[in-house]
């Protein structure tokens, strides 16, 4: 499915190009670790996805949570030693950007 794709591929490419973000925190802090908010905007996008395609399956969605629990566990193998730490104000604007692309992945999987 989603996470086999060459799209996929490029969308970590691009999360890879931006690492940077996370190499280092300056500027002020939020409350929330960068784990905090990786889960919780990939949950939200994944909801959406859902409300969108409310004709899905029941395996299917299974199908989309798996997926995007791969995705998560991709994100913090790259972040493994940033998980724990704050994050900053740029780095949950990345995230909140890159979980929309990948909502994006599965609106586009399923118009096909």
């Amino acid at each position: 499915m989603v996470t086999e794709s060459q799209a996929y591929i490029e969308l970590i490419s691009y999360f890879t190009d931006n690492i940077e973000l996370f190499q280092q925190n300056k500027g002020e802090t939020l409350d929330k670790t960068v784990r905090d908010l990786i889960e919780e905007h990939i949950a939200q996008k994944i909801m959406a996805f859902f409300s969108q395609h409310e004709s899905l399956d029941q395996d299917t969605r299974l199908d989309v949570v798996r997926e995007a629990d791969a995705i998560v566990t991709d994100l913090e193998e790259f972040l493994s030693r940033r998980l724990d730490e704050k994050a900053t104000s740029q780095q949950e604007a990345f995230i909140v950007e890159f979980s929309g692309l990948i909502k994006n992945l599965f609106d586009s999987e399923f118009i096909k």
